[in-house]
């Protein structure tokens, strides 16, 4: 009996672990919402186009982003740090970057896996940039 409430207090402790940090969550959209919203199509439209990024890499990152964070994409700006500003690795659920790529295979029939850390871009911006480029033919020469 005392080995299965071990094993219960072990999974609810792991569990909190791997759960988002939901009053971060709370914090950071209480801020973005001083901020203007956007449709997905003002978002591409004001900061992705000027960049030349694919229309269907910025609305799936508004989308998806949105999806696995809990934050209101709609405020969010291409100059947002992911760690500093968003806190992406605590407001997003443990196994989300496996997630993304996921999707973003199927969306778009890359695998992103061994090329993806989130922590190696700095900004929205950087991240979505990056995104794009994956979409880009090869050039060999």
């Amino acid at each position: 009996m005392w080995r299965r409430l071990k094993n219960l207090f072990d999974s609810l402790n792991t569990y909190a672990d791997m759960s988002p940090d939901l009053a971060l969550r709370r914090r950071i959209n209480r801020m973005l919402r001083d901020r203007p919203s956007r449709t997905a199509d003002e978002w591409y439209e004001l900061f992705w186009q000027p960049l030349s990024v694919s229309k269907e890499v910025a609305i799936f990152v508004y989308q998806q982003m949105e999806d696995y964070s809990g934050l209101h994409f709609a405020n969010v700006l291409p100059s947002d740090r992911l760690t500093e500003d968003l806190n992406l690795p605590l407001v997003c659920w443990f196994d989300w970057e496996l997630s993304f790529c996921e999707s973003f295979a199927c969306q778009f029939g890359i695998d992103l896996s061994e090329e993806f850390d989130i922590y190696a871009f700095s900004t929205l911006q950087e991240f979505v940039v990056f995104l794009n480029q994956q979409l880009l033919p090869v050039n060999y020469s």
